[in-house]
């Protein structure tokens, strides 16, 4: 039932133009999703991401939009909920429709197991611009905290 739901708000979301308000410069964009994750905000997530979107996360690849609102956004989502995530560097570049948004990040809280989570990670966001909005087309999220890389579904064991 969760999937058959989730696949209804991705079709009706991906009609719907990116909410312009939420991204108006990239780095408006990557906090609006990162919040839309923190707040299990399917749809709010979903429309900050481009129909062509691909995601690099922890060592497993989403290839497709459908496969990370699927298999991974849900972690996401649950990850986020349970922590914070702290902006220490972050850069961003580009030009025209096309942007790039570099962040390192403090990230602790605690996984469902109870352990803590005290990590760095690292994001690399690319974003375009589609009708005034910025959307995200690439993710690339990384830490060398083993632990916490054990946790990502698919990712080797």
């Amino acid at each position: 039932m969760r999937r058959l739901v989730l696949a209804a708000l991705l079709a009706v979301t991906l009609a719907q133009p990116a909410r312009a308000q939420d991204a108006r410069t990239p780095t408006d964009a990557v906090d609006a999703f990162h919040r839309a994750l923190t707040l299990a905000n399917t749809a709010g997530a979903l429309s900050l991401l481009a129909r062509d979107l691909i995601v690099f996360e922890f060592g497993v690849t989403d290839p497709t939009l459908e496969q990370y609102a699927f298999a991974h956004m849900p972690f996401d989502m649950n990850i986020a909920a349970a922590t914070q995530w702290k902006v220490e560097t972050r850069r961003q570049g580009g030009g025209g429709d096309d942007w790039w948004v570099v962040t390192t990040y403090r990230v602790t809280g605690t996984d469902k197991q109870g352990q803590p989570i005290d990590n760095t990670t690292l994001e690399t966001v690319l974003l375009r611009r589609t009708a005034g909005a910025f959307r995200i087309v690439h993710i690339h999220w990384s830490t060398n905290d083993p632990k916490f890389n054990a946790q990502v579904p698919g990712a080797q064991k």
